[in-house]
């Protein structure tokens, strides 16, 4: 089987942390997981205008964070042929 990712989607509170790191585990791959501090979620849950918007965008840019710094160990991985 070949891929590179495998994406895990759901509601909160049914498990997909755990299952995540189960299935890194099993694979012996790296879980990159949801920051679970977004601090417009107060907001968000509030229910105040564009309190959405900076939920969304403030996970959007947490993952691409992350993206980056595992990109950066992959370099050190890397091996030419």
């Amino acid at each position: 089987m070949t891929f590179r990712y495998i994406a895990i989607e759901g509601p909160i509170g049914v498990g997909k942390t755990s299952l995540a790191e189960r299935l890194a585990t099993r694979l012996d791959a790296t879980a990159v997981l949801e920051d679970a501090e977004n601090p417009f979620l107060a907001d968000f849950y509030g229910g105040r205008p564009g309190a959405a918007l900076q939920a969304q965008l403030f996970y959007l840019l947490s993952r691409h964070r992350q993206l980056l710094s595992l990109q950066q160990a992959n370099l050190f991985a890397q091996t030419r042929s």
